[in-house]
């Protein structure tokens, strides 16, 4: 017996849904697969990036370490070094140039703050707090700020009464904002213990030094044989994507028959 034809429409309805469903199915297997790929492509671009950027760190100190004419000096030089598909930026600058906030006088740290558009009572109000976080005791300095301050300002903490163990925990202290913080850390370290070196110092930190010691001319530091450097390394890719390392690296310093030592290994700003 032969199909009806109202059977025979059904049954060509059924196979054409189907169609439609296996290339709905296709379709988004397809789509799944090409975001799965592309998403591995961008993990693998980053991971070369990074790699690139760390790669020329390890130059970087290598270069540093040579006492030759031809060694890298930490004088905020850019260096240009070719990649493939790219090129990678390194830069070094001496720490020795920058004001370190367990060590500066009140007054220093003010000037600099000054430098960065605070006025003088603002400027001396964070400096004193600044001074207040690192000293023991429970009496803040004039205008400084100790714990019935934070606790004021509706803070669950208070000054820890020890020295700063990274420039990012300045963020903590009563009276900073993050901008000014972002504007300052470039000029501030905690890897230098001495006065800034007028010599490396960048041109804030020169202005600062005249300000609150009232010399125009400066007398550089005696040079260390183990300076620490920031190292910045960028590597850059045509297609305008980029990872930075940044790291802080004592150079002769010979730990464990080392001659470097490496203080701090983090990603740089973008």
């Amino acid at each position: 017996m032969s199909a009806r034809p109202a059977d025979r429409g059904f049954a060509l309805l059924v196979v054409l849904w189907t169609l439609v469903l296996v290339s709905l199915v296709a379709t988004q297997v397809t789509a799944s697969g090409r975001g799965a790929v592309q998403v591995a492509s961008n993990l693998r671009g980053a991971a070369v990036l990074e790699a690139a950027a760390d790669g020329a760190v390890h130059e970087a100190i290598f270069h540093a370490l040579d006492p030759s004419e031809q060694g890298w000096r930490a004088d905020g030089r850019m260096r240009r070094l070719p990649m493939p598909g790219g090129e990678l930026t390194v830069q070094l600058r001496n720490e020795a140039g920058k004001l370190n906030p367990n060590v500066a006088s009140p007054e220093l740290m003010a000037a600099l703050l000054r430098q960065f558009g605070l006025d003088v009572s603002s400027a001396t109000r964070l400096a004193a707090a600044i001074a207040d976080w690192r000293f023991a005791g429970a009496e803040a300095r004039p205008l400084g700020a100790k714990a019935p301050a934070y606790r004021a300002a509706g803070r669950d903490y208070g000054p820890p009464n020890a020295p700063f163990e990274s420039i990012g925990e300045l963020g903590a202290v009563l009276g900073m904002t993050p901008s000014l913080l972002e504007r300052l850390a470039p000029h501030l370290t905690v890897f230098y213990d001495g006065d800034p070196d007028p010599g490396v110092a960048s041109r804030e930190v020169l202005q600062a030094l005249r300000l609150a010691f009232g010399a125009q001319e400066l007398a550089p530091a005696p040079r260390s044989a183990t300076p620490t450097v920031t190292i910045t390394a960028t590597a850059n890719r045509a297609d305008g994507t980029r990872f930075t390392r940044r790291a802080m690296v004592r150079i002769g310093e010979g730990v464990g028959g080392r001659a470097y030592r490496i203080h701090a290994w983090d990603r740089g700003p973008e």
